[in-house]
C-alpha cells in the first residue's frame, strides 16, 4: 500500500524536517505549514497529520510542498529512476534526494532557473558527487543523454504545457524514459475507450498500473477524483499527435 499509508507519509515529512529548515533567500522562503491536512495524490480527502507540510513560497504564493500529494505523486518516478537522470525543477529537493539514495542512479543533472532555490537547497543538503545543478533555463541547455528524465514545474496542475515541454525536451535531449509530475493522474483520468486509440509509452502504463494497484489497496480508493474530463481529453489529443 506504500505510498498510501499515513505512517509512510508522516515518516517522510519528519525525515525531511531534519534537513530542511525555515529560511529565506530574497523573495523565496521555506515555511512549515499550519494546516495539518492530508492532501493526497489521485483523491480529494483530508485528514489530520502529526506533521505539517514543508512549504516553498515565492512572493507569498506556495509553489510546492512536501506533503502526501508530493510524496505519492513522485513515488513511481523515484522507483523508475536509474542511470543518468535529468530533472527540471529543484523545488525543496524531495525528488532529487530520494533519487540520490538509489545505487542504480549514477548521475543527476538538475535544471533550476532560480538561484535562490538552489542556494536554499545547498544550505539544507550540501553537495553530492552524483549531483550537478545547472542554474539556467532548461530549454536553453546543451544536449545530454538521459536514462530517465523527470519534469516537475507544474504546481500540481495539468495543462497543455506538459505536451509542449515533452516535445521540446525529447528534441533537445536523447531520453530513454520521460515522466512528469501528475502523469499517472492524467492517464487514469482518461476513459479507457479513449486511451485505447492512443499510443502511450510502455513505462507510463506500467507506472499507472503499479500506482493504481497500490492505491486500490488503500482506504482512499473510494475518494478517487479524476481530473476534469474535458481537460484530460484535450491533453490526450495533443499527446496523440506526437507520441
Amino acid at each position: 500500500m506504500i505510498p498510501y499509508l499515513k505512517e509512510f507519509n508522516e515518516k517522510k515529512i519528519k525525515e525531511y524536517k531534519k534537513y530542511i529548515k525555515k529560511s529565506v533567500s530574497n523573495n523565496i522562503s521555506i515555511e512549515y505549514g499550519n494546516k495539518k491536512g492530508l492532501e493526497g495524490y489521485l483523491y480529494n480527502y483530508e485528514e489530520e497529520l502529526e506533521e505539517t507540510p514543508i512549504e516553498l513560497i515565492e512572493n507569498e504564493k506556495i509553489w510546492m510542498k512536501i506533503s502526501p500529494n508530493e510524496i505519492q505523486g513522485c513515488f513511481e518516478s523515484i522507483e523508475r529512476a536509474n542511470g543518468k537522470v535529468g530533472v527540471v525543477g529543484l523545488g525543496l529537493g524531495y525528488f532529487v534526494q530520494e533519487v540520490l539514495k538509489k545505487d542504480l542512479v549514477k548521475e543527476i543533472i538538475v535544471y533550476e532557473i532560480n538561484k535562490d532555490i538552489i542556494q536554499l537547497y545547498k544550505n539544507n543538503f550540501g553537495e553530492n558527487k552524483k549531483l550537478r545543478i545547472i542554474n539556467k533555463d532548461a530549454f536553453e541547455v546543451d544536449s545530454e543523454d538521459f536514462d530517465f528524465f523527470f519534469v516537475d514545474i507544474y504546481q500540481y496542475n495539468l495543462s497543455l504545457d506538459v505536451v509542449k515541454h515533452y516535445k521540446k525536451f525529447k528534441t533537445l535531449h536523447k531520453i530513454k524514459e520521460y515522466s512528469f509530475w501528475g502523469m499517472e493522474h492524467f492517464i487514469l483520468s482518461c476513459p479507457t475507450h479513449e486511451i485505447a486509440w492512443v499510443y502511450i509509452p510502455e513505462e507510463w502504463m506500467e507506472m499507472c498500473k503499479d500506482l493504481f494497484e497500490r492505491f486500490d489497496q488503500s482506504e482512499y480508493i473510494k475518494y478517487f477524483t479524476p481530473i476534469e474530463k474535458g481537460l484530460a481529453l484535450k491533453v490526450l489529443k495533443e499527446f496523440s499527435k506526437i507520441l
